[in-house]
C-alpha cells in the first residue's frame, strides 16, 4: 500500500513539474532512417520519454493482464476437472476429524457426502458405519458395511473386524466370535483381532477357549507380561472351579495336572486347588497339595484350611503342624490348626491349651465355638454356655445402644 502511495505521488510531482521542466529546458528528440529515403521524425524531446514511459507501462499491463487471464483459464480447466475430488478430499479430511473428535452425526454427514468421489471410499464406509452404529442407526451401519466389503477384493479382513467391533459393543459376543473367526482365516496373527477374541470368550466365560487362544495372545496380542499372566491364572482358577462345581473330580485332576510346574507352584493357583479338593471331599489329596505348598513358603491363613482336612494320617498330619509352630512361632490361625489336629487325634487337653493360646492371640467366633463344643463333650457346660456366649457376640459386633431389662427389677408389660 505504501508502494502504491509513494509512485501516485510521484507521477502527480512529475505531471506537475513536467510542464515547467519543458518551457526552461526545450529539446527536441530526431529519429532517423538511413538509405536512400533518408527519411527522419523530430519530436519534443520531454514528449518523447512520455510516450516511453508509457508505452513501457502498457507492455507491463499487458503482460500482467495476459498471465492473469492464463490463470484464470487453468484454474477454471483444473476446478473443472480436479474440483470434485478436491472437496471429497476435504469431506474426508473434515470427516475423519470428526470421527476422532466423537462428533458421530457431523462426521456421518461428511464421510456419506465425499464417499462416491473418494479416492479411498472404503475409509468412508467403515468410518460412516461405525458413526451410524454409534448413532443407533443399526441396519445404515450393516449396509455401509456391506458397500465398503464391496469397494475392493482386500476388504474382506477391515470389514470383518469394524462389525466385530460393533458386534461386541452391543455385547452380542457370540456374533462377534463368528465374524473373528471368519477374519482369522484371513489374517490368524492379527493383534486387534486376538484382543477382541479374548474379550468376547471373557465375557461369555469360555475358559476352555480361551486358555487356548492363550498362546496365540503370549505371541501376536501385544499384550504386557503382567495383564497376560494374570489372564492366564484367571482362565486356570475358573477351569479349577467349574470342574469343582460340578463335582467332577477326574476333570479337577486332569486340569491341574495340565498346567506347567510354574503355574503348579503358584501360591494362589494351589491353594484354590486345595480348597476344591476339600470341598469335593477328597481331604487326603487336598492334605498332600497344602502340606507341600506350605513347607516352602509359609502362609498362615493357610494353616486355618489345613486344620479343617481329615488327612489320611492325623498324626503325621498334626506333627507337620507343629513343626511349623516351631519353625514360624505361634499365630492364631496356626494354633487353631492344631487344637483341630489334636481334637482329631483325640488329644484333648493338648487341643484345649492350643484353643486357649490362640484366643489369647486373637478373639474368634470359630475358635470359640471350636473350644466351647470340647468343654460341652467334656461336661463343662457352664465354661461351654460362656463360650459360646463369647463367640456369639464376636461373630456380631457393634450391636446399637439399647434399653435392656434390668434383673432387680419386674418386667412392665408383661404379664402372667
Amino acid at each position: 500500500m505504501r508502494k502504491v502511495l509513494f509512485a501516485a505521488v510521484a507521477l502527480l510531482l512529475l505531471g506537475a513539474l513536467l510542464p515547467q521542466i519543458n518551457q526552461n529546458y526545450p529539446g527536441y528528440l530526431v529519429i532517423g532512417f538511413g538509405g536512400e529515403l533518408n527519411k527522419g521524425y523530430e519530436m519534443n524531446l520531454w514528449f518523447a520519454i512520455v510516450a516511453l514511459v508509457a508505452l513501457l507501462l502498457a507492455l507491463f499491463l499487458l503482460t500482467w493482464i495476459s498471465r492473469s487471464l492464463f490463470r484464470a483459464v487453468r484454474g477454471s480447466v483444473d476446478r473443472l476437472r480436479f474440483g470434485r475430488q478436491r472437496v471429497a478430499r476435504r469431506r474426508l479430511t473434515s470427516g475423519l476429524v470428526e470421527f476422532m473428535e466423537g462428533n458421530w452425526s457431523r462426521a456421518r454427514r461428511q464421510l456419506l457426502k465425499s464417499a462416491p468421489r473418494s479416492e479411498a471410499p472404503l475409509i468412508n464406509y467403515l468410518a460412516a458405519a461405525r458413526s451410524a452404529h454409534e448413532l443407533g442407526f443399526r441396519e445404515e451401519a450393516n449396509e455401509l458395511l456391506a458397500k465398503a466389503e464391496a469397494c475392493g477384493d482386500d476388504t474382506g479382513l477391515a470389514v470383518a473386524l469394524s462389525q466385530a467391533r460393533m458386534q461386541l459393543q452391543d455385547k452380542h459376543y457370540e456374533q462377534c466370535i463368528a465374524s473373528l473367526k471368519r477374519a482369522k482365516q484371513l489374517e490368524p496373527k492379527h493383534p486387534a483381532l486376538l484382543q477382541m477374541l479374548k474379550q468376547a470368550y471373557y465375557a461369555l466365560g469360555d475358559w476352555s477357549n480361551l486358555r487356548e487362544l492363550l498362546p496365540e495372545l503370549e505371541k501376536h496380542a501385544n499384550m504386557s507380561e503382567e495383564d497376560r499372566q494374570k489372564l492366564e491364572r484367571e482362565v486356570y482358577e475358573h477351569q479349577l472351579i467349574e470342574a469343582a462345581n460340578r463335582n467332577d473330580r477326574e476333570k479337577l485332576h486332569d486340569i491341574w495336572h495340565g498346567l506347567n510346574g510354574r503355574w503348579q507352584r503358584n501360591v494362589e493357583l494351589r491353594s484354590l486347588f486345595a480348597r476344591l479338593l476339600h470341598q469335593s471331599g477328597d481331604d487326603s489329596a487336598a492334605e498332600k497339595h497344602l502340606r507341600w505348598l506350605l513347607n516352602r513358603e509359609w502362609a498362615p491363613k493357610l494353616a486355618d484350611l489345613y486344620g479343617r482336612l481329615a488327612g489320611a494320617d492325623a498324626a503325621a498330619q498334626l506333627s507337620a503342624a507343629e513343626g511349623w509352630l516351631k519353625e514360624y512361632g505361634e499365630s492364631a490361625d496356626l494354633l487353631t490348626c492344631l487344637g483341630r489336629l489334636s481334637l482329631r487325634n483325640e488329644l484333648w487337653g493338648k487341643a484345649q491349651q492350643y484353643f486357649e493360646k490362640s484366643l489369647l492371640l486373637r478373639q474368634d467366633p470359630a475358635t470359640s465355638a471350636e473350644l466351647a463344643r470340647l468343654f460341652k463333650a467334656l461336661g463343662e457346660k457352664d465354661k461351654a454356655s460362656r463360650l459360646f456366649e463369647e463367640g456369639l457376640m464376636q461373630a456380631v459386633p457393634n450391636l446399637p445402644p439399647v434399653s435392656m431389662p434390668s434383673q432387680d427389677k419386674p418386667l412392665l408389660g408383661v404379664h402372667a
